[in-house]
């Protein structure tokens, strides 16, 4: 099949490792693979790609590229599917399902929309919040990553949405050190959804209890000038760091013992399995939705009530100063994620791709 995978950008979240998991895998099948990023304005990524996977951005250049009505990227995707003449389009996350729904809109190709986040509580205008339902009624399947996901959709939707979490990738495993007990780390976009700003109020109780306890912060974001602040009015410069992006993916694990969640909402909590997957142990808030789909709470980890600093606070501690607890998590967590196997999760895409790809072909494009 000819493929298209639609989505945002081409950084280092949580979507583009997806989508460049599935474009290798299913160039490997056999199929002619195109990748659109709709921010982008070119090629460049965080994670590489085959030469023979076709990648562009899509974004306009110039002085009105962050003005994009709606409707001109829809024009554009459109044009663009006109020139690929896809057997299948994959889009990623709420505004680019809705984008692409309206560019694939009467021409007959299948196509699957992945919702990446929790739509419930997800910031988004009220356009945006009528049109994603209207997306989902539209597309031919819908995938979503948790259970949770699946029971919020409207009921003539549930019945094709499909429940594919994201899978774990192998990541390094953590080595202990010398001084293995102190190292918190967290990972993720520095922006309010990942409630950096929970964990670092917390953190200011936790070394008050580990006096050398140090965290390392992960990631870049509008919230930085911000977060910057906050450790510096709490006094913790020499204990808490941002340390940005890191050039290399899943280069975060070796410098932890513990690995901290502190987000408000997920849609599924990624890092979480990567975390465990490395021989990390883990504390997470139980936010909606994810991670109690993937800890279980004092077998592999830790999940402590949202809104709570105090309860964050106690668990890292906890974690932090007993080598045995934090041993049976390192232990119990990588076993216990078969059911997110590489494999596992590429053979659901691609029963839930051959299920869609039935619908009737590519017919026409009428403005192409």
């Amino acid at each position: 099949m000819r493929v298209v995978f639609v989505l945002a950008g081409l950084g280092a979240g949580g979507a583009e490792k997806v989508v460049n998991l599935l474009a290798h895998h299913r160039l490997a099948a056999g199929d002619d693979v195109h990748v659109i990023a709709l921010n982008a304005t070119d090629s460049t990524s965080y994670f590489s790609y085959d030469p023979r996977i076709q990648v562009e951005g899509l974004s306009r250049t110039g002085k009105n590229s962050r003005h994009f009505v709606t409707m001109q990227r829809v024009k554009d995707l459109r044009r663009r599917f006109a020139r690929i003449r896809p057997d299948m389009v994959v889009s990623f996350l709420t505004k680019i399902n809705v984008i692409t729904v309206l560019a694939t809109a009467g021409t007959g190709t299948p196509t699957i929309i992945s919702e990446r986040n929790n739509f419930d509580v997800q910031q988004m205008s009220r356009f945006w919040r009528w049109s994603r339902p209207m997306a989902a009624f539209a597309a031919t399947s819908v995938v979503v990553m948790t259970e949770r996901a699946r029971a919020r959709q409207p009921a003539r939707v549930r019945k094709k949405t499909i429940v594919i979490p994201n899978p774990v990738t192998p990541l390094p495993r953590a080595l202990p050190r010398p001084d293995a007990g102190r190292r918190v780390v967290a990972v993720g976009r520095l922006d309010r959804q990942k409630g950096f700003d929970i964990l670092i109020a917390s953190f200011a109780q936790v070394v008050e209890r580990v006096p050398d306890a140090v965290l390392t912060i992960y990631g870049e974001g509008p919230e930085r000038s911000a977060l910057e602040k906050q450790i510096s009015d709490l006094g913790l410069q020499e204990v808490v760091r941002l340390s940005g992006v890191t050039q290399v993916p899943g280069e975060w694990v070796s410098p932890g013992d513990v690995f901290a969640l502190s987000s408000r909402f997920e849609g599924f909590a990624n890092v979480v399995l990567e975390a465990m997957s490395s021989g990390m142990a883990v504390v997470s808030v139980d936010c909606p939705w994810g991670p109690s789909e993937i800890v279980q709470d004092g077998t592999t980890g830790l999940l402590v009530p949202m809104g709570s600093k105090e309860a964050l606070a106690t668990a890292i501690t906890r974690v932090l100063t007993d080598p045995e607890l934090r041993g049976s998590f390192c232990e119990a967590g990588p076993p216990s994620l078969d059911r997110f196997s590489t494999a596992t999760v590429l053979a659901k895409w691609d029963e839930t791709i051959s299920q869609a790809a039935g619908r009737p072909p590519l017919t026409v494009f009428a403005d192409a």
